[in-house]
């Protein structure tokens, strides 16, 4: 019974083996039968290409996504693809409409990340800013406290005094 598996397996191989070959050997033929029509095509997604790459701007909305979103804000641009304006593309041929679409989202994606990284930037200096700002209230209200105690208020023998800026200072 395993030497039936054995032949069969040799059998199949040599099959696929020649299937194979004969793929190899009729590629090239249906290749150069169909280089005609893929000349022309290619001259249309190279139009198509250059047009769309002409054509692409960026969308300001993008600084919307960096200024809400922060960080997350400027990988979207890479990850969500431009919407093509379609009223170029009526009434031309599939490569031209291949290759704006893919000339148009090369150009557009980069643009669309700048204006997201401009957002993010915005979003930066405001977290920034009110990073320093609590801070600064943060030590003020702490000053301001022990100053009204003539005391430290971080004082480890008076637990009974409240320091937070929302309940005033004095003891409780």
């Amino acid at each position: 019974m395993m030497e039936r598996r054995g032949v069969r397996n040799k059998s199949y191989r040599k099959v696929l083996c020649l299937i194979l070959a004969l793929c190899l050997a009729v590629a090239p033929v249906v290749a150069q039968e169909s280089s005609g029509e893929a000349g022309s095509m290619s001259e249309d997604y190279r139009q198509g290409w250059l047009d769309g790459q002409a054509d692409a701007k960026g969308n300001g909305v993008w600084i919307l996504s960096g200024l809400l979103l922060g960080p997350i804000g400027i990988i979207l641009p890479w990850v969500i693809n431009p919407k093509v304006p379609g009223a170029r593309l009526i009434g031309k041929s599939v490569g031209y409409v291949e290759g704006y679409t893919a000339g148009y989202r090369q150009k557009a994606k980069p643009r669309n990340f700048y204006y997201s990284l401009i957002g993010f930037g915005v979003w930066a200096v405001a977290a920034v800013v009110g990073l320093v700002f609590a801070v600064r209230t943060a030590e003020s209200a702490a000053d301001s406290c022990a100053t009204a105690l003539g005391q430290d208020c971080a004082d480890s023998c008076m637990p009974d005094i409240n320091c937070s800026p929302d309940l005033g200072c004095g003891s409780q």
